[in-house]
């Protein structure tokens, strides 16, 4: 919407709205992932898979955590909806939002970025739990993914590097084939 209304009812209904679009949206990129990869898991929390709940409560899930054999990638993917920015004022909420505030948070890579680099220093360990079969002689590459239904210009142009591509949920597919 246009406004922002501060209306609790509002916000209510749209934060639910947007949790059944990134449900949707996770499953859709499961769909697209496992089209290539058995090993695909969503939602995933470390913590509840690790039989010894060695792995932090606090890193979050991921949405969809994969290893693709043939291309010898791990896929961490966040599924994302982003409310369409409306005027000046709302493309500066979407950026700090997704991006943070400079010097005073990470916005949605506070725990991207988290995840990730967890993911980097127990790959190991996380493929064991999970039973992928990872080359120990040959570690994969791991990609993030920052996927969303539609592109906007903070996503086509971040503010800086990531490590993260910027995907649209319908490019997905190319992405992986061209792995």
């Amino acid at each position: 919407m246009p406004t922002d209304l501060q209306s609790p009812t509002i916000e209510k209904v749209l934060r639910s709205e947007k949790k059944l679009i990134e449900d949707a949206l996770v499953v859709k990129t499961l769909e697209i992932v496992k089209r290539y990869t058995p090993y695909a898991r969503p939602n995933l929390e470390l913590h509840s898979v690790d039989k010894n709940r060695d792995h932090p409560s606090d890193l979050g899930d991921y949405d969809v955590l994969a290893f693709y054999l043939k291309k010898n990638t791990v896929l961490n993917i966040e599924c994302k909806d982003i409310l369409p920015a409306f005027c000046l004022k709302d493309a500066k909420r979407l950026r700090e939002t997704i991006f943070g505030k400079e010097n005073k948070d990470e916005g949605h890579f506070r725990q991207i970025n988290k995840r990730r680099d967890y993911l980097l220093l127990h790959l190991l360990k996380i493929a064991q739990a999970l039973k992928w079969p990872i080359d120990v002689n040959n570690l994969p590459k791991i990609v993030t993914i920052y996927l969303t239904r539609m592109t906007y210009w903070w996503t086509k142009f971040p503010p800086k590097d990531f490590k993260t591509v910027f995907l649209r949920v319908d490019m997905l597919s190319k992405f992986i084939e061209d792995l």
